[in-house]
């Protein structure tokens, strides 16, 4: 057997089906211990409608296990992309584009939760 280098996971809508657009907020809430389990690296990437990077002020375009995220209290993860930097959660802010555009979640080595179908991706929630 050859192991799965690689799982990829894509989305251009919202958890309500929505196009994702810069024109709102959305966050990624990984509960604690729910981060994607690997044995290379994760990360959560941005693109525009032909996955090209999108330009922005900070020159971010992932964010993942090797990005320095802040932990809510709880040890929950929450990712912000929105078109303006979050107060207070620069660490965690996927800087988004005004129009619309497509995130993919990267999990490299994927765990073996992964491999079985078993890991759930959390929805990317409109919260303005």
């Amino acid at each position: 057997n050859v192991p799965q280098e690689a799982v990829y996971w894509t989305t251009s809508a919202d958890s309500a089906g929505q196009k994702l657009s810069g024109q709102h907020d959305y966050l990624i809430h990984f509960p604690a211990g729910s981060l994607p389990p690997n044995k290379a690296f994760w990360s959560l990437t941005m693109g525009d409608a032909k996955n090209h990077f999108v330009p922005n002020p900070i020159n971010r375009f992932s964010l993942g296990d090797r990005s320095g995220l802040a932990q809510n209290p709880d040890g929950s993860v929450d990712i912000y992309i929105q078109n303006t930097a979050p107060a207070d959660h620069g660490s965690n802010w996927l800087p988004a584009p005004s129009g619309n555009f497509n995130l993919w979640l990267r999990v490299y080595l994927p765990g073996q939760a992964v491999l079985d179908g078993m890991y759930q991706v959390p929805p990317v929630v409109v919260v303005r």
